[in-house]
C-alpha cells in the first residue's frame, strides 16, 4: 500500500473530480459517509457523538458526518472552532445542509465559549485539521484539542489527528488529538510510523473513498505500508514430491558463554518457518544446550570453548549463513566475524553483536556480500550511522546506507521499516508493545535465514519475515496478553501467522 505525501493525496483528489466528473462536494460526502459507517459500526445508539470542526474541508467531513449521525437518530452535538473567518466553499456548503436538516452548529470563537463545552461522555470526532495544518497548532485550536484530550470519553480523528503534520516531523506541535481511532482516507500517512507522533494515531484504518487508483500508480511514491495482500503472493507453495534438501539448509552462527540461549532461538525460528535443514554454529559449551532444546536441528561445535573463534570451517555454498545473536564482541570473535565475510559470498542475514562489530570495525561494511540483510534496533542503528535529530532524520539515513552500501536493512522498532538498495522503504504495521521482550530480535534473524534458505529473495525474506514476525506476536497477544507475552511465544505462533497468510 503506497503512503501518499499530502501533496499527492491533494493531486489525488483535483484528478479524481476532474475525470470522474464529481464535484468536491460530492466527493466529501462519499468520504464523510464512510466515516459514518465506520462510527455505527463500531459504536452504539446509546453513545454521545461530539463533532469539533475546522473551518476547512477536513471541518467539512465532520459537518456531514454530524448530518448522518443526526438523521438516524443519534445523540449527536456539532461544533465549529471558528479560528478564521475563511470557510472553505465545501464547509459552507455542508453547513446549509446541516441546519436544514434542524441540527444547530455551534460556533466557537473563544476560549469562554470552548469551556461551556461539555463532552466528558461523548465520543468525539475530531475534524478540526486534516492533512492540511502547514504549522504548529496554537491560539483557540491548540486550547480545544488540550480540552479534548482531556475530556473526551473516546476519540476519532478524520483522515489524521489534529495538530499532526503528514509528512515529517519538523516544527510538529507539541499539542496533538490523543486520538483512539484515526480514520485515514485512502492511504496512511508517513508519521502514522513514528514514534514522535505514532501514539498520538490510536488504531488506524484506512477507508477506500474512490480516489483514481490508475493517477495513483503514476506517483513516484518511495515509501510503502506492508499488507498481508502484499506479501501472500511470495509464499511458496509446497509440492507433494519433495524433500528436507527442497527447502534449503539455514546456519545460525550465533552464541557465547551465557548467551546461547540467542542461538536457540533463532534456530527454533528458522526451523519454524519451513527451512528443510538447520544448523547452529557455536561454541563448544553450547554443543549440549542445542542439541536438548532443538533436537530437529543439527549442531556444529566451533573450536572456541566460551566463544566463537578461529575461522569458518566446513561451508557450504548452498547454505544461508545468519550472523550474531548472543556471539559476544571478544577479540577473537572479531577475527572469526573477519574470516566469515571472507569466506562467504552469498547474502547473510546479521543482527545483534555481529552488527555491534561492524559498528566498531567500519571497514568490514564494505565487505559484506552485497543484498544481505541487516536487523538493527535503533541504538544499533546509530552506532552504525551516527546520530540523527528524529525518526524522519533516522528513515533518510536508512535509506542512504541502503543505496551506498547495497544492503536492505531490517530496523526494529515499535513499526519497524525496511530499506532497499533501490531506495524503498516499507513500513510495518504489525507487532505490539508485548514483543519488546529479550529474544525477540533473534527469532526475526532465524525466520529471516529460514526464508532466504527456501529460496526467498533477499528482499521478499525482509518484507515476508516482518509481516510473519509481527503477526505472530499479534496472534501471541490475543492468546496471552502483552505482559505474559515471550520472544518463545512468537516462535509458537509462526505457523499461525503463515495460516493467515
Amino acid at each position: 500500500m503506497k503512503i501518499l505525501s499530502a501533496k499527492q493525496q491533494r493531486e489525488l483528489d483535483a484528478f479524481t473530480i476532474e475525470n470522474e466528473s464529481i464535484s468536491s462536494v460530492d466527493l466529501m460526502e462519499r468520504a464523510a459517509l464512510k466515516c459514518f459507517n465506520w462510527l455505527i459500526s463500531n459504536y452504539s445508539k446509546n453513545d454521545k457523538f461530539s463533532i469539533i470542526c475546522g473551518p476547512g474541508n477536513n471541518g467539512g467531513d465532520g459537518l456531514v458526518i454530524a448530518r448522518h449521525l443526526h438523521k438516524n437518530k443519534y445523540h449527536v452535538e456539532c461544533s465549529v472552532i471558528a479560528f478564521s473567518d475563511k470557510f472553505s466553499k465545501d464547509f459552507l456548503i455542508n453547513e446549509s445542509r446541516l441546519e436544514e436538516c434542524g441540527l444547530k452548529l455551534k460556533i466557537i470563537k473563544s476560549e469562554d465559549n470552548l469551556n461551556k463545552i461539555d463532552f466528558s461522555d461523548h465520543v468525539v470526532v475530531d475534524a478540526i485539521f486534516g492533512t492540511g495544518l502547514s504549522r504548529p497548532a496554537e491560539g483557540l485550536p491548540k486550547e480545544a484539542i488540550r480540552l479534548i484530550n482531556s475530556n473526551a470519553k473516546e476519540i476519532v480523528a478524520i483522515d489524521m489527528p489534529s495538530g499532526m503534520y503528514c509528512d515529517d516531523l519538523h516544527n510538529n506541535s507539541d499539542m496533538i488529538i490523543n486520538a483512539n481511532y484515526t480514520l485515514s482516507f485512502q492511504a496512511p500517512k508517513l508519521n502514522f510510523f513514528f514514534p514522535e507522533t505514532g501514539n498520538h494515531v490510536g488504531r488506524w484504518e484506512v477507508l477506500d473513498i474512490g480516489l483514481d487508483q490508475n493517477k495513483a500508480t503514476k506517483f513516484n511514491v518511495r515509501n510503502f505500508c506492508l499488507t498481508t495482500s502484499m506479501v501472500h503472493r511470495y509464499v511458496k507453495k509446497r509440492v507433494a514430491f519433495s524433500h528436507k534438501g527442497t527447502y534449503g539448509h539455514a546456519k545460525i552462527v550465533a552464541g557465547s558463554y551465557g548467551k546461547i540461549g540467542a542461538c536457540v532461538l533463532a534456530t527454533k525460528a528458522a526451523l519454524k518457518v519451513g527451512s528443510g535443514l538447520v544448523s547452529a554454529i557455536v561454541p563448544k559449551c553450547g554443543v549440549e544446550i542445542l542439541q536438548q532444546c532443538v533436537p530437529p536441528a543439527m549442531v556444529e561445535p566451533n573450536e572456541g570453548n566460551l566463544f566463537l573463534s578461529g575461522k569458518l570451517t566446513n561451508i557450504d555454498k548452498t547454505a544461508v549463513y545468519a550472523v550474531g545473536p548472543g556471539m559476544g564482541k571478544s577479540a577473537i570473535t572479531v577475527t572469526f566475524i573477519k574470516s566469515l565475510f571472507e569466506l562467504i559470498d552469498s547474502p547473510l542475514v546479521i543482527d545483534a553483536d555481529g552488527l555491534n562489530i561492524l559498528s566498531d570495525k567500519s571497514v568490514l561494511i564494505k565487505k559484506i556480500p552485497s543484498n544481505s540483510i541487516l536487523t538493527p534496533h535503533p541504538k544499533e542503528f546509530e552506532r552504525l550511522v551516527g546520530s540523527f535529530t528524529d525518526s524522519y532524520d533516522r528513515t533518510q539515513k536508512q535509506i542512504e546506507f541502503s543505496k551506498q552500501n547495497n544492503l536492505i536493512l531490517v530496523l526494529k522498532d515499535s513499526r519497524t521499516v525496511i530499506s532497499t538498495p533501490e531506495g524503498e522503504c516499507f513500513f510495518s504495521p504489525f507487532g505490539n508493545p508485548g514483543m519488546a521482550t529479550g529474544g525477540s530480535g533473534d527469532v526475526l534473524t532465524g525466520i529471516l535465514a529460514g526464508l532466504l534458505a527456501q529460496g526467498y529473495s533477499p528482499v521478499e525474506a525482509a518484507k515476508l519475515g516482518v509481516v510473519l514476525h509481527g503477526k505472530a506476536g499479534d496472534f501471541a497477544k490475543e492468546k496471552l496478553g502483552e505482559e505474559a507475552l515471550t520472544s518463545i511465544d512468537i516462535i509458537d505462533f509462526i505457523g499461525e501467522a503463515f495460516m493467515n497468510l
